[in-house]
């Protein structure tokens, strides 16, 4: 039960994240741009944060995570890093999945025993040291490295120059790679070039997948349409799908998004489109998305403070040291390509801790699915119900 109620906390989150880009926050150019971001990623480099915190601190961090408590968001974030997303090399049929934590201390310190024992146990956190104070840049490529192997190669350069320096003590990561074949896999000689039109009007050329099949899991809503695309599952029977939001209006994309967003609800599961139905028309655009979030200004302005602030954040409880923490910056990026293959995605967080003072259905009958205006996507786990990716495409010929 507490995993499934911190799975909708995480999805609801995933909406206010999607959201807030969209409108222009963390530095994002507003409904103008394509959007990718991972939720879970976020989620779980939080839980390394919140287990080295404490006191209002600590509260905060729970709080923002949702209402399902803090024991249920650690439960989950260990059940992903254990299990849900434990490596999987795809050689069954099914996805080719990796997860990873790590947390980097400067040598000169060291992590609290129960902090290590915790993060090591329940969230497979690796603890590695680093030269922060004699070779910051030295470290900062050392940790760029290792999430550029964890990703595949899709995230390189994810610590900018700077963001590690003499006074870093701590940076908590996570990466996640994701890589999918299609259900029924849409057939390349019907990939064709057709119109999409622009959120500021115009319109593009792009390439359009097809399928013969004419069979799909479309859902008919007051104002959208939403088309769910699993995955092959293999041995292991993980079980993921994407999930395709297309309003009906051309401009409909930025109050899909905040419908969706105030009832997170409302989101689509494998439990909600069961039944496939007939289409007519059927195309959706091939696109690959490669974004770079602000997620410090991102978290600080959907709530989470405390962590940021001198004086007053308290993370007494990861270092076995005096020396106080607070968190510097956080850093987040996501790349996602869909084609008639199947899907590839990644996504790395940092968070980087520095010395400082402490719905009513509609039947269905034959309908058409063309994704040829801006859209939303999911990438859902399904049998948890966590989102692992999530974006919005305003022009599929733009990376």
């Amino acid at each position: 039960m507490e995993l499934t109620e911190a799975a909708r906390d995480e999805a609801a989150f995933a909406m206010r994240v999607l959201r807030h880009l969209a409108c222009g926050g963390g530095k994002a150019s507003a409904s103008g741009a394509n959007l990718a971001v991972s939720p879970l990623s976020i989620h779980a480099a939080l839980a390394l944060l919140g287990a080295g915190a404490r006191g209002a601190t600590l509260d905060q961090v729970v709080a923002f995570l949702g209402p399902a408590g803090g024991p249920a968001h650690a439960a989950l974030a260990s059940h992903v890093a254990l299990r849900l997303l434990s490596d999987s090399p795809g050689d069954d049929g099914g996805p080719s999945v990796r997860f990873a934590n790590g947390v980097w201390v400067d040598a000169a310190m060291r992590l609290k025993v129960d902090y290590a024992a915790l993060v090591s146990e329940h969230y497979r956190a690796q603890a590695l040291p680093a030269s922060f104070k004699d070779m910051p840049e030295e470290a900062r490529t050392q940790i760029n490295r290792w999430f550029e192997s964890a990703t595949a190669g899709r995230i390189k350069g994810l610590l900018p120059e700077g963001s590690v320096n003499g006074a870093t003590l701590a940076v908590l990561g996570n990466a996640l790679y994701f890589k999918g074949a299609w259900c029924r896999k849409f057939d390349p000689r019907l990939t064709l070039d057709d119109t999409f039109h622009l959120p500021a009007g115009g319109s593009v050329r792009a390439p359009f997948m097809s399928s013969r099949d004419r069979q799909q899991h479309v859902a008919c809503r007051s104002g959208y349409k939403v088309l769910q695309l699993p995955y092959a599952r293999g041995r292991e029977r993980r079980y993921f799908s994407m999930y395709i939001y297309l309003p009906d209006e051309r401009d409909g994309l930025q109050s899909l998004l905040h419908r969706l967003g105030s009832d997170p609800a409302l989101l689509e599961s494998s439990t909600t489109l069961t039944a496939q139905v007939p289409v007519g028309a059927f195309k959706v655009p091939k696109f690959t998305i490669s974004c770079k979030t602000n997620a410090t200004e991102l978290l600080q302005d959907l709530g989470l403070r405390l962590p940021f602030a001198p004086l007053a954040a308290d993370f007494s409880e990861m270092l076995d040291s005096a020396a106080p923490l607070v968190v510097s910056a956080v850093f987040h990026q996501s790349f996602v390509e869909v084609n008639e293959e199947g899907t590839e995605a990644a996504a790395a967080t940092a968070v980087v801790a520095s010395f400082g003072a402490a719905a009513v259905r509609t039947p269905v009958q034959v309908v058409d699915f063309v994704a040829d205006h801006p859209f939303m996507f999911l990438i859902k786990e399904e049998l948890s119900g966590v989102v692992v990716f999530s974006g919005q495409v305003v022009n599929p010929l733009v990376p």
